[in-house]
């Protein structure tokens, strides 16, 4: 297929986009959805080098506490980011009928999966979070297919774990383990001694390390790792699409249409190395297409973050069982840091 007609849109946007900086002189900001710094470095390098001359900056912080502030900055009638990538994805549905979107549709967006972005280009997926269950390559003698292996013996004191009721995506995991295992699993859960620490960077990236066996919400691993990710042979497992959007408040607009243009191009979803909003990219790694998984939904998620009632009861469930989170966010722990930045 030929994609001469996004690269030219990409080069008239990129001609636009420097234009208004240089009228402007206002730094283009993002703030996405995470829980490390570094967990969108990528994505800057990739956008720097593609379109030099750019002067933004990206700002990792949990969702819950980024759309917050943007609702808040809404009722005082301003907005410091000209683009929120972020796992709320209810919120980019209420924002489109309070009416506070800029809609638009880059080159390609016909590609985007359908159910992952407004028809009518208020928000829009923009890439494919997967969390999968992790395990050490050194320590166990055998290997993990499914949650319930979590529970076996030699993963007692060994578990590492985000607070489920810290994270929705987490949360709605366990949600689909008690369909299938029942409550008892949270109580065996317990009796492991798992070690909660927050964010889901951190106990990703501490599976293999410090004594740490297993994480039964991690995430997808490289070779390089101490420890490796699995799909589930019979459990379901999450994929979501992480949505992004300008505003009608966007002071940099034609950057942020650069920006949403870049996220949704071919150029740009076929350099992740795993699964693409877009149904033509081709996946890497000896990954199948993800219509191919009959336990994953993407859009599934996407239904269950509008039950804020459901969610709100299963977060007093797991306060009730495991005690509230505790802990700094793990944007600033400093002890984290460590973690993230591979300095153990």
């Amino acid at each position: 297929m030929n994609y001469q007609n996004e690269q030219s849109a990409l080069d008239a946007l990129y001609a636009l986009a420097k234009e208004e900086q240089q009228r402007t002189k206002k730094q283009f900001l993002v703030w996405a959805g995470g829980d490390a710094p570094n967990q969108q470095d990528q994505l800057y390098q990739q956008f720097k080098k593609r379109f030099p001359g750019i002067d933004f900056e990206i700002i990792v912080d949990l969702s819950k506490y980024h759309d917050l502030k943007v609702y808040e900055q809404l009722n005082d009638g301003f907005l410091e980011p000209d683009v929120v990538m972020l796992q709320t994805m209810n919120d980019f549905e209420n924002w489109k009928k309070m009416g506070v979107l800029e809609a638009f549709k880059p080159e390609g967006f016909e590609h985007i999966r359908e159910g992952y972005s407004d028809p009518e280009g208020y928000f829009m997926g923009a890439f494919i979070f997967a969390f999968l269950p992790q395990y050490a390559k050194e320590g166990l003698d055998f290997v993990p297919t499914n949650y319930g292996d979590f529970l076996k013996p030699v993963f007692k004191d060994k578990l590492v774990l985000t607070p489920p009721h810290d994270d929705d995506a987490v949360l709605y995991v366990f949600d689909h383990i008690i369909k299938k295992y029942g409550e008892d699993y949270l109580d065996d859960l317990k009796k492991q001694n798992p070690t909660f620490v927050r964010g889901t960077a951190a106990p990703a990236a501490l599976v293999g390390q410090k004594g740490f066996l297993g994480n039964i919400v991690g995430y997808p691993t490289y070779p390089d790792q101490p420890s490796q990710s699995f799909i589930p042979e019979d459990d379901f497992f999450i994929t979501w699409p992480q949505r992004a959007a300008m505003f009608k408040l966007t002071k940099n607009k034609a950057i942020a249409r650069l920006f949403l243009s870049y996220l949704a191009s071919h150029e740009f979803q076929s350099s992740r190395g795993t699964w693409s909003t877009r149904t033509d990219v081709t996946e890497l790694g000896g990954l199948n297409p993800l219509e191919q998984y009959k336990n994953t939904d993407p859009l599934d998620f996407i239904v269950w973050m509008r039950d804020r009632e459901h969610i709100h009861e299963l977060r007093e469930k797991f306060i009730a069982k495991f005690g509230p989170v505790k802990g700094e966010s793990p944007l600033k722990d400093p002890r984290l840091f460590r973690v993230y930045y591979n300095t153990l």
